[in-house]
């Protein structure tokens, strides 16, 4: 078989002129690129939430109205990110509301994707073709390290699937349908995420849905499961009349003690915003300045929190505001951070990373000879091993693992994200892509609360970090599943040399 987006065709150069690329920040867009998306017009781009409910407006570009990675102009049609909006009852792809809305730094002038709406969708029969697109896999075996990504946008014709044949999660769900063939063979894949599936109509195509997962890609008896836009027609209104803030934020590392944080938000929509209340969550939070009781069009204004931070470990800080602003009743912004304390002299020294700070838990990481492990752990306790000011580029380090498996866990976090997970024992190289100016990585030993295995402990040596320029490894979206999935993102977190170090593989959702 040729090899397509699974098995479709190379699309013309101008088929797809709505068709968005997200890319990491800081790297080339053909290698960057980790996932789709469509645009809007204006401002606004649609994607799915579990291509960006990782990342910030720092760590990724889109890329708009292009179909070949490697074209001339590329930069021309590269944009700053301004926000972010995730669909807030958004947990996992399973679960549904895998959708969000991507605010960019400045209009973009580009053709626009029309939206189906329900009428539509309802009135769609069984077996109707749609037509996904993307830059994703095209190689559907199952199992396999290697993937095969082509510059180039391709395409491929599925059916819409009777919704009783949609996986459990879905089939009683209105916010997803699948599509696929029976025996398998044609389908989107991992890093088609996000794209758009489309639909002729009168209107010449229209988006029905938002590519979001799948067991595995192509494979007999598993379709792909899609965001069915038409039941977010208000939430997706809502998120882009021009209402602009910043829904989530990691603010670094954070001593002990009382802080303080800015929250701004921007009017751009076509009427005076008012606001009739503001609540917030957060270890010893509180309000000390507001000045959003009434946004004037075109105006900002800023929520100012003190909040307290009384331990050494992740917190956040959470403000719900209510609107009078039609379709938007309330919204929520929200900061991350973790909590740190220096970390010994001979610690930094070992870690001595240009620029580079490092800190620690309350049980903090220890120097052994050349390598630095976790201190012994008592049941339910943790090891954090925190370094920021990393610019772009890669991070390695050897690791070696003995605990029990299932139940204590090696955690990797990336700007106050969640990126990887593993359990007992193994060893390996680890390798992660950083996308950002300043980044921040926290290295976690977690032990459960019962029983103990092994050594109980964690080591690292051999920490190596590559600047941008020396490294191809692009930051991405790190997964949470094992099994294979139709149009995950994709991860690109590299363990190389693994042994029985157990991580997430490709094609997971």
């Amino acid at each position: 078989m040729s090899p397509r987006i699974i098995n479709g065709e190379k699309s013309d150069i101008d088929s797809w002129p709505f068709m968005v690329a997200l890319v990491s920040k800081h790297r080339e867009v053909n290698k960057g690129l980790f996932c789709g998306a469509s645009f809007l017009g204006g401002r606004y781009i649609l994607t799915a939430a579990h291509c960006v409910d990782s990342k910030e407006k720092l760590d990724l570009d889109a890329v708009i109205g292009i179909s070949d990675l490697t074209q001339n102009d590329v930069t021309e049609h590269r944009y700053s990110v301004k926000e972010i909006y995730v669909h807030e009852d958004y947990k996992n792809v399973e679960d549904g509301n895998d959708i969000a809305i991507i605010e960019l730094e400045k209009e973009a002038a580009y053709t626009s994707v029309n939206l189906a709406d329900q009428y539509l969708r309802n009135n769609l029969p069984v077996g109707e073709t749609l037509t996904v697109m993307g830059w994703g896999d095209q190689d559907p075996a199952p199992g396999r390290d290697s993937t095969l990504f082509k510059n180039e946008l391709y395409q491929v014709n599925v059916p819409l699937v009777k919704q009783s044949l949609c996986p459990d999660s879905v089939k009683n769900n209105d916010n997803a349908f699948c599509a696929g063939f029976e025996n398998g063979g044609y389908d989107s894949c991992q890093g088609d995420s996000g794209g758009p599936i489309v639909v002729a109509s009168g209107n010449g195509y229209e988006q029905l849905g938002v590519v979001s997962w799948g067991q595995g890609c192509a494979e007999a008896g598993n379709y792909g499961v899609y965001t069915n836009i038409s039941h977010f027609t208000d939430w997706i209104s809502a998120k882009t009349q021009g209402l602009s803030y910043r829904q989530s934020e990691f603010v670094g590392t954070k001593y002990l003690g009382t802080h303080s944080h800015s929250f701004s938000i921007n009017n751009n929509t076509d009427q005076i915003v008012r606001t009739s209340g503001v609540t917030i969550q957060g270890v010893g939070a509180l309000v000390t300045a507001n000045t959003c009781s009434e946004i004037a069009i075109n105006e900002s204004c800023a929520i100012t929190v003190n909040y307290n931070v009384d331990k050494l470990d992740a917190g956040a800080v959470s403000v719900k505001v209510l609107t009078d602003l039609p379709l938007t009743p309330s919204f929520d912004v929200a900061l991350s951070y973790v909590g740190v304390e220096a970390a010994s002299a001979g610690l930094r020294n070992m870690l001595s990373i240009a620029n580079t700070e490092v800190y620690v838990s309350e049980n903090a990481w220890v120097k052994n000879g050349s390598s630095i492990e976790t201190p012994v752990l008592g049941n339910g306790e943790f090891a954090q091993l925190t370094m920021t000011g990393l610019a772009p580029g890669s991070l390695s380090f050897n690791v070696n693992i003995s605990t029990e498996k299932n139940y204590d866990y090696f955690n990797i976090y990336i700007n106050g994200h969640f990126y990887f997970r593993t359990s007992g024992p193994g060893s390996g190289v680890i390798t992660l892509g950083l996308s950002r100016n300043n980044n921040t990585v926290v290295l976690e030993y977690k032990k459960d609360d019962n029983y103990s295995y092994g050594n109980d402990r964690v080591t690292i040596s051999k920490v190596t970090h590559s600047v941008d320029g020396k490294s191809d490894i692009p930051d991405g979206h790190s997964t949470s599943k094992s099994s294979g999935s139709s149009g995950g993102a994709i991860n690109w977190i590299s363990v190389l040399s693994l042994g029985l170090l157990a991580f997430v593989r490709r094609r997971s959702v």
